[in-house]
């Protein structure tokens, strides 16, 4: 892809285990790469533009969905475990920090709103300082106890509750966000795991949309 900040979707090291986390690192993945271009969209001049903002609207989208799924549908999994203190603590992090999440967002919607180029940037980086060190911690503590206590068949439990909420039409958009910038060995990866006919939708329909939207040339 052209118009690319390269983030990759592979930027960290999966974690081991009979989980497969692949959805999880590719979310993160481009949560980093969708502000790594409003940043780079701010210094070119070009942050209010149709297609970035587009770009911004989708990313608040997916992040929202993203953290309310795991607030309701895995921390109370793993919270029915029989947990340590020290384990119970990781989740409460977890979810003290997704409630900082809503004001950042709101900081940087302020700053688009009223064209204040310092507060625009202060605003940004700020962001992705606090979601970068929120997901290490997520991936560092957090999925080990869904490994540990959940498993497979606990992971594809919570799986299945975002592909309801997201339903076909979430997922026309999703998934091309998702994979928009991921290297060829996560497309490749989470494709796969897709059943034939949304496969086909995926690069026929959905992907060439996304893209005209964003302003992103495949």
């Amino acid at each position: 892809m052209t118009n690319s900040t390269n983030a990759g979707n592979d930027h960290t090291s999966p974690l081991a285990g009979t989980v497969d986390f692949t959805m999880m690192y590719a979310a993160h993945a481009a949560f980093t790469r969708d502000l790594q271009r409003l940043r780079l969209a701010y210094e070119r001049g070009d942050v209010r533009t149709p297609a970035a903002r587009a770009r911004w609207a989708t990313f608040t989208k997916q992040i929202h969905i993203h953290h309310q799924a795991e607030d309701t549908a895995l921390w109370p999994l793993l919270r029915n475990k029989a947990l340590r203190p020290d384990e119970i603590t990781v989740l409460d992090e977890m979810e003290a920090e997704h409630a900082q999440i809503d004001p950042h967002l709101e900081h940087i919607d302020n700053a688009l709103a009223s064209d204040n180029a310092a507060s625009l940037m202060e605003s940004i980086d700020t962001f992705a300082t606090s979601l970068t060190v929120h997901m290490r911690h997520e991936e560092n503590e957090a999925l080990p106890l869904v490994e540990a206590y959940l498993g497979p068949d606990g992971w594809a439990a919570f799986t299945a509750t975002i592909r309801k909420t997201q339903g076909l039409r979430g997922g026309a958009e999703f998934l091309p966000w998702l994979l928009d910038d991921a290297s060829e060995v996560i497309q490749a990866k989470v494709l796969g795991l897709l059943p034939p006919p949304v496969r086909f939708l995926y690069r026929r329909i959905w992907a060439p949309k996304y893209h005209r939207i964003a302003g992103i040339t495949a």
